[in-house]
């Protein structure tokens, strides 16, 4: 049976994920907006991949950190170490509104979010 609290915290990414791509695809949207969005996809879907494996996601936004938890676990989070810089927009770019923002390749972080999610809804289920 799939851990409830995982399929939540996966439904949640995937709505995150969905209003990202919408931000990405209509234009004109802070990247600030876009990368909190992007950040809150990953955070949800790593929690929820921790759920899966029968832990308690840590409360932190720090992607690092739950991608580390995951690795001491044994899971191979290789193919998406390139979500940790999103941590920035978990926190520093909701309450500074002077902070700078390089832009960002947001295509390739979409694409790699994607992924991530695929992935995580693929072992939620492989586990059931």
């Amino acid at each position: 049976m799939v851990d409830p609290d995982a399929l939540r915290y996966l439904r949640i990414a995937q709505a995150d994920l969905v209003e990202a791509q919408r931000m990405v695809e209509l234009s004109g949207f802070r990247d600030s907006s876009i990368g909190f969005r992007l950040q809150q996809a990953c955070e949800k879907a790593l929690k929820s991949w921790i759920h899966s494996m029968g832990g308690l996601a840590p409360f932190t936004h720090d992607l690092v950190a739950l991608m580390d938890w995951l690795e001491e676990s044994g899971t191979d989070v290789s193919s998406f170490k390139q979500i940790a810089d999103l941590s920035f927009f978990a926190v520093q770019t909701r309450y500074d509104d002077t902070v700078e923002i390089n832009s960002q390749d947001w295509p390739l972080l979409l694409s790699i979010t994607a992924s991530l999610l695929d992935q995580v809804q693929l072992h939620l289920y492989a586990e059931a």
